[in-house]
């Protein structure tokens, strides 16, 4: 009886401490490492028309997001890009946590359906990397530039770096950032986030993985296996040391030339 009741006790203290939820919420499990996140595929259909990084958005259908998330599983992918905010870029564009504008307030409905596919993306397996930011942006990275540390304090508020392998700062960075916004960017996002950073440019360059951990690369469509190869070798051996993503080397999926950038070198890909 006495054994019965010390068990009993446990439950209880377990239960308040955990804010009365039982079991523990998902996020007390750690997410995938980040160097765990090595297949993802984040396009498919005629010019990347299908794109997976886009399924955050409150104006995609659940049908549709299911869609996506099953072709991701059926092609053996084992992480997920996302985008938090995407004025223009891709399908189901016009979302952020401030919702169809940069209100710097955080809109409940839009976070609450993002939340609820992060979890759900999260409980199916796959590890998360958010990415702060896409192009095609209308003037709203502009408008982030100018408090990037009230941004990355309220993605943080929404329990959403809990669940992140990785943290992209944007992408293709230098379309609408300087080098010294992104090392202020990167220094804003540190403050709120402690996991692995990422930086992300236009096709071929690299040069501002300096202050990040990770380069996000990509190259110009239309490449071979054996450049694609070459390609990566020599951009792992610019970043000296760093890790590289082959985050884009085709509009769509590319088994062969994911392949080909593993061979070079490549920790991750995006085209899987």
């Amino acid at each position: 009886m006495t054994i019965f009741i010390l068990i009993c006790l446990c439950a209880i203290v377990t239960f308040v401490a955990t804010g009365c939820k039982f079991p523990p919420d998902d996020a007390a499990k750690k997410p995938k490492k980040w160097d765990e996140c090595t297949k993802s595929s984040n396009w498919t259909g005629k010019n990347a028309a299908k794109r997976m990084m886009n399924i955050l958005s409150p104006h995609m259908p659940d049908s549709v997001f299911d869609e996506r998330v099953k072709f991701m599983k059926d092609r053996g992918c084992n992480y997920v890009n996302l985008f938090v905010s995407n004025k223009g870029d891709g399908e189901y564009g016009g979302y952020s946590i401030y919702g169809n504008a940069i209100t710097w307030l955080i809109d409940k409905n839009y976070t609450a359906k993002m939340t609820e596919r992060i979890k759900k993306l999260y409980n199916d397996g796959f590890g998360i990397v958010l990415w702060l930011m896409a192009d095609d942006d209308g003037g709203w990275n502009k408008q982030l530039a100018t408090n990037f540390a009230t941004y990355a304090k309220d993605i943080k508020s929404l329990g959403w770096f809990d669940y992140a392998s990785t943290v992209v700062l944007g992408l293709e960075l230098d379309e609408y950032w300087t080098a010294t916004q992104v090392a202020n960017g990167m220094v804003a996002l540190r403050a709120s986030y402690s996991g692995k950073t990422g930086v992300h440019m236009t096709s071929g360059k690299w040069d501002w993985v300096q202050v990040a951990d990770i380069l996000f690369y990509q190259t110009a469509p239309g490449k071979s296996a054996s450049q694609i190869t070459a390609e990566t070798r020599k951009i792992v051996a610019n970043c000296k040391g760093k890790p590289v993503c082959f985050f884009e080397l085709s509009r769509t999926e590319d088994r062969d030339l994911s392949n080909a950038a593993f061979a070079g070198g490549a920790y991750s890909v995006g085209n899987w």
